[in-house]
């Protein structure tokens, strides 16, 4: 008799506290769901804002930014030399290099061109990751080393914490811009994109271009006939004034 007294007891208990925790279940997925999405929405409205201002969310910064630059192949590499050699080295620092696991040329460029140079910044730090797509890889094996590639990615921001991504077009950069966005929609970074096309894109917009385009805090350009058909771009006619633009929008 007892024991069924006990039995009765217990499942108006786990009667009980089914009624408290069966709403939770529900209410803690759509708060949660509900914090991203006005997250999201805060970190696009601050991207749309700093395209109308010319200047990044850190404009206010009391300490040096942390700076993830992403190096290409060929002239990708050459302009982003130039590039970065009109940064104050004082306030963009650490200044971390990522380049593709396959690219054996553009960190003896860099070293080379400081030698030469003696204007060319070396890294604090360099990142190697895989490449989405090497040139010529069928579409289907693609999706799986983009995948990885983003994996690679997401460990290289979340290690950097950026608080500037600067790239100009090479597909390398696309998995460290995105990656640095899901981190600044949870806060993780500041993580601002800053875009500068390559100088030979006139007439159109390269496709890392056109998938960065919604998500780019800067969005340069050297020709203004893309400035017509991508109205939150900016027009750069050089590279000196590119580099002023940079450094200066995201001081």
């Amino acid at each position: 008799r007892s024991c069924g007294v006990c039995e009765v007891g217990l499942q108006e208990n786990m009667s009980l506290w089914s009624n408290v925790f069966s709403p939770l279940t529900v209410e803690i997925p759509a708060a949660l769901a509900a914090i991203v999405a006005l997250r999201i929405i805060f970190v696009f409205v601050r991207i749309r804002s700093s395209r109308r201002g010319r200047r990044c969310d850190g404009r206010f910064r009391s300490h040096p930014a942390r700076t993830v630059a992403v190096l290409g192949s060929g002239g990708h590499t050459s302009e982003m030399i130039r590039l970065i050699s009109g940064m104050d080295s004082g306030r963009y620092v650490p200044l971390i290099y990522v380049v593709a696991e396959t690219d054996v040329t553009s960190i003896d460029r860099v070293k080379a061109a400081a030698n030469a140079e003696g204007g060319a910044r070396l890294p604090d730090d360099v990142y190697r990751i895989p490449r989405s797509r090497e040139v010529g890889q069928s579409y289907t094996t693609s999706v799986f080393t983009t995948l990885k590639s983003f994996l690679y990615a997401a460990w290289v921001v979340i290690r950097t914490r950026p608080d500037l991504v600067l790239c100009n077009g090479p597909g390398t950069c696309l998995p460290i811009a995105y990656c640095a966005l899901a981190c600044r929609i949870v806060g993780w970074c500041d993580g601002n994109v800053v875009f500068v096309e390559s100088f030979c894109r006139v007439k159109s917009l390269s496709l890392t271009g056109r998938l960065l385009y919604p998500i780019a805090d800067r969005f340069l350009l050297h020709w203004p006939e893309l400035r017509e058909r991508y109205p939150r771009s900016e027009v750069i006619s050089t590279f000196m004034r590119h580099e002023t633009a940079v450094t200066e929008g995201c001081q």
